[in-house]
């Protein structure tokens, strides 16, 4: 009797199975559907993933092979991902040229059909062996930055989940700003903050070279306070700031470790207000009642940029240079919108394009901007977001009231509210209490964004490690929301919980 029970149940669950198939072959025959990989969590997420089953694993044989088409390209990537993968994993791996990667390597190729995922999209398909494919080396190395973060989190350093992910930005414009002018970093510093956010796949390093202290102009004794212009040519003897300076070769170290790392460093040289530095070495073309303005209404001040551009122009690799361009106070609004005219045309002709701070709303006049210069869209009234637009310019958003940090100062953010942006924020918002400010997510002159740290309160007061503080949760969340986009599966504390485990990029030294 028990025997026979055991037959019939045996052969109901045959025919529930049987039924089962039918109506669902796929989850039979095809377990990876059932027990797929879920996505493994970086930062910033990735866009599209479909999991696989298992997982692959660095072993004693694995190494890191280029596509040989492909090699001089792909070298100094992969040079990169060698010495980052021996810090996160303690794996050192050979480097080698074959078009047959084996079990355990991974693979690096420019061999890619998906046009769509653009110049700083890649393809990682994990398997027996992991392959990274792109159309251009940054794609690469930022395929190398997601198998990195992946490997920090596994306790051994070694696996990683099958599956295949397709990776690429929302936003090309991806930035952060340092204010160097009113506090000096050492090269250094510079050099793993271009790791720190290549780390999180940010591209755009911009660095605002000059100005001086809150209102210093404006005092009788302007002559002696605080300025700093912080290039260093021996053709401008007492220019430049004496509390720390980068020299060409300081720019050029720095520059060579940009590239390896996917970052371009915008340099700003902010003209004509926050000149103090120019106007003490000149005095003869400082403005009337404020003295940190340049006086535009004299054919020497031009002069004097043109030799200061000229000068310093060669020592940038980046195809676009700032002119600064903001809080320029005076009733000639036509003379100040012919001011950016001319260094617009004057750099243009000298082969690079023009970004400036957003001031044209402010600024009323009659004069015509040109409108093939790049806006940072920094305060609303200064720069109509929606009206800079309609007027032909490409905008970056970099709010103030959202996106700057000023540490120690009692005004915008001391650090950034990192819960309110990764719930609320996308780069096409451009204030949180007027939303008819704001730009449609797709709209085609929106860039992206960029956050900035100010160091109003000088160098004195604000420290390496005050800067890091504020800036490294701000450099979590914001790469996040320009790479990913709003779809995310965590919430805000798993973000956080995964922010700290992920960190600072290996091979910095940070605060």
């Amino acid at each position: 009797m028990k025997r026979r029970t055991i037959i019939l149940t045996m052969i109901a669950l045959l025919s529930i199975g049987m039924i089962f198939t039918f109506l669902f072959p796929l989850r039979i025959i095809y377990s990876t559907v059932l027990f797929a990989n879920a996505a493994p969590e970086v930062i910033p997420a990735l866009r599209e993933w479909q999991g696989g089953s298992g997982s692959f694993m660095i072993d004693s044989a694995s190494r890191i092979t280029i596509d040989p088409a492909y090699a001089t390209q792909l070298q100094n990537t992969a040079h990169v991902f060698q010495s980052d993968l021996l810090t996160v994993s303690g794996s050192s791996l050979p480097i080698v040229a074959t078009n047959t990667p084996i079990i355990g390597d991974f693979y690096l190729t420019l061999k890619n059909s998906d046009r769509g995922i653009g110049s700083e999209g890649y393809l990682l398909k994990v398997g027996d062996s992991v392959v990274i494919s792109a159309n251009t080396n940054t794609g690469v190395f930022y395929g190398t930055r997601t198998i990195l973060q992946i490997l920090i989190q596994d306790h051994a350093k070694s696996h990683i989940a099958r599956g295949t992910a397709r990776d690429y930005p929302r936003y090309p414009e991806r930035g952060f700003m340092l204010d160097v002018g009113r506090k000096f970093f050492s090269v250094q510093f510079l050099e793993d903050y271009v790791k720190f956010m290549a780390w999180y796949k940010m591209n755009n390093f911009h660095l605002h070279l000059n100005d001086n202290e809150i209102d210093g102009g404006k005092s009788p004794d302007w002559m002696h306070k605080y300025a700093a212009f912080r290039l260093n040519s021996p053709r401008f003897k007492g220019l430049t700031a004496k509390d720390g300076s980068y020299t060409e070769q300081d720019l050029r170290q720095l520059q060579d470790i940009a590239k390896q790392y996917a970052v371009t460093i915008t340099p700003e040289i902010d003209a004509p207000a926050h000149d103090l530095a120019f106007t003490q070495y000149r005095p003869d073309l400082a403005g009337k009642t404020d003295k940190e303005l340049l006086d535009l209404s004299n054919p020497k001040t031009y002069a004097f940029l043109n030799s200061i551009w000229d000068e310093f122009l060669p020592w940038f690799d980046s195809p676009q240079v700032d002119i600064g361009a903001d809080e320029y106070t005076t009733s000639n609004a036509n003379q100040y919108r012919q001011f950016i005219n001319t260094y617009d045309a004057y750099l243009k002709k000298k082969g690079k394009s023009v970004r400036m701070w957003g001031t044209l709303t402010w600024m009323a006049g009659s004069v015509g901007v040109n409108n093939d210069i790049v806006t940072d869209v920094w305060d609303n009234r200064w720069a109509n977001p929606l009206a800079t637009v309609q007027q032909g310019f490409q905008v970056i958003n970099a709010n103030d009231n959202i996106l700057y940090i000023v540490p120690k100062a009692g005004y915008f953010h001391d650090y950034l509210d990192t819960k309110l942006l990764y719930e609320q924020w996308e780069p096409n918002i451009f204030s949180f209490y007027h939303p008819n400010l704001d730009l449609s997510p797709n709209d085609p002159h929106l860039l992206g964004g960029m956050f900035a740290e100010w160091n109003d309160m000088l160098g004195k007061v604000v420290s390496d490690a005050d800067v890091d503080a504020r800036v490294k949760p701000a450099m979590q969340v914001l790469s996040d929301k320009m790479w990913s986009g709003p779809a995310t599966n965590l919430t805000y504390d798993q973000f956080q919980q995964l922010a700290s485990i992920i960190g600072t990029a290996p091979g910095t030294n940070l605060p």
